[in-house]
This record gives structure tokens, sequence and C-alpha cells, in this order.
């Protein structure tokens, strides 16, 4: 899967069986003590529980190597966390008293911490086969780059020369590391905004396309960021893990308290499944 496949999976899915939810919601009323309700309820748990084993088994069980690269089982570990706690919503239909009140502001905690560490995650450097790249590949690659820059810039102008040398020379923001992960995506905005205003206004001048130019120097730039924020981001996702997995540990213990209950209190659950 590419880098957002399944956010747009997901938000497909999601929007179809919310459509249908909402077509529905017309003629009848809603309730999770329905047959829509338990269905609902069952496939979303189901689908949480799916999110909570498979990747986690396949990251730390060697031999479920056959199965497929780790990249692709953290796709499907987000598509089911996603998938799975709005059709849990939607069984609650919106009715949020009570132990299963709990149980759904416990899902938004872990939905919300889930796509933090996705950020987080995607925020360290990897290879084409999913494996975190190390400091020196990527110092490599930007070796190379500069060397494609310094041979381009040679046949261009003065002025593209002068255009290199100051992006190579412009002021780093110095920031914590906090704010060096979190901030990545405005600054990579920031820079590309403004790397484009130059390249557009000397395009201008020099009557020819300088693409090139400004493909090597976002890369170049972007490999730099990697390089500084590597290390900050494995400290924050080694915390964020810290927090994420016993929240997920109290949401599926509120969840099977839930389920009990509604067996226990004889809610339509036995004769559903039956």
């Amino acid at each position: 899967m590419n880098e957002s496949l399944e956010l747009k999976l997901s938000a497909l899915i999601a929007s179809i069986i919310g459509g249908a939810y909402i077509a529905y919601s017309i003629y009848t009323r809603p309730d999770g003590g329905s047959d829509l309700g338990h269905a609902l309820g069952i496939i979303g748990t189901v689908l949480m529980l799916m999110t909570e084993f498979f990747y986690s088994a396949r990251k730390r069980i060697s031999w479920l190597g056959w199965t497929g690269p780790l990249r692709w089982w953290l796709s499907v570990h987000i598509f089911t966390g996603l998938v799975g706690p709005f059709m849990v919503l939607l069984h609650t239909a919106f009715r949020f008293n009570g132990e299963a009140g709990w149980t759904m502001l416990l899902t938004a905690l872990v939905v919300g911490s889930g796509f933090l560490g996705r950020y987080l995650y995607t925020a360290i450097p990897r290879s084409l086969a999913g494996a975190e790249a190390t400091a020196d590949e990527l110092t490599t690659s930007a070796d190379k780059i500069q060397s494609s820059l310094a041979s381009v810039a040679a046949k261009r102008s003065a002025a593209v020369q002068t255009l290199i040398d100051a992006d190579a020379q412009r002021k780093r923001r110095q920031r914590g590391d906090l704010m060096l992960v979190l901030l990545r995506a405005w600054d990579e905005w920031l820079y590309t905004r403004n790397l484009h205003n130059q390249v557009h206004n000397l395009e201008r001048i020099e009557k020819r396309k300088l693409s090139d130019i400004e493909s090597l120097l976002t890369r170049r730039r972007n490999l730099e960021r990697q390089i500084r924020s590597m290390e900050a981001a494995r400290r924050m996702l080694s915390v964020w893990h810290i927090a994420h997995v016993p929240m997920g540990m109290a949401l599926f213990g509120s969840a099977a308290i839930h389920v009990v209950a509604t067996m226990y209190f004889n809610a339509g659950l036995w004769r559903w499944l039956w």
C-alpha cells in the first residue's frame, strides 16, 4: 500500500456504511439492541480485535514473515482500527449512557492516539522494503543528490548557481524533539512554497524550466530534515507506545464488560447469534 491508501480506503468504506446507515435511519429508528445494531457492534468489535492482534503478531513473531511486509500489515492495522470503531459508533446509535459511553470514549482516545502514532511512524525514514533507514544511508543519499546538483548547476547560469548556494546556506530552524517532529508538515509546506516562488521568479528571467533544480533541492532538504529528526521521532514513538498499549487494553476490557453485560441481561444478543 502507498503512504495514505489505507486512510482513503477507510474513508470510502466508512462513507458507504454511513450512507447505508443514514438511509436505514430514515425508515427505522436506529437502536443498538436491534438486529442491525448487534451486527454493527459484533463486526466492529471483531475488526478492533484484528487491529490489536494481527499487526502485533506479525511484528513480534519472526516466522510470520511469509505473510507479507510489516508496512502492509500496518496499513491493515490502520484500516481495521478506523472502520471497526466507526461501526461500533453506529452500533451505539449515538447514545453514550453508562458503561457503553465509557467504552466509546476509550475508543475515541485509542483512535486519536493511533493517528498520532501513524504520524510519528511516517517521520522515521524507511527503505522500499519497509525497514528503518540508517543515518549513514540517508547521508549517502544526500551526497548523491549533492553531486547531481553540482553536475546540473555547472551547466546553468550564475543566477541558478546563486539559488543553489543560498539554499544550502539557509538558516535551519532550531526546534526541540516535539516541535521538530510534529511541525514537520508545516515546515515542509513553508519550504516548498518559498522555493517554488523563487524558482518561478527565476524561470521568468531565465526563460526556461527549472523543475529539475527544484526537485533536487526539495529532495536534499527532505533528507536533511530526516537526518535531523530521525532520532527524535524514534524517542517520541517509544513514549507514545507506552501510553497507547495500556489505553488499548483498557478499551478491550471495557468492551468485554459491555458484551458480557449485554448477554447477561438478555438484550437480544443470543437470539441474534443463534
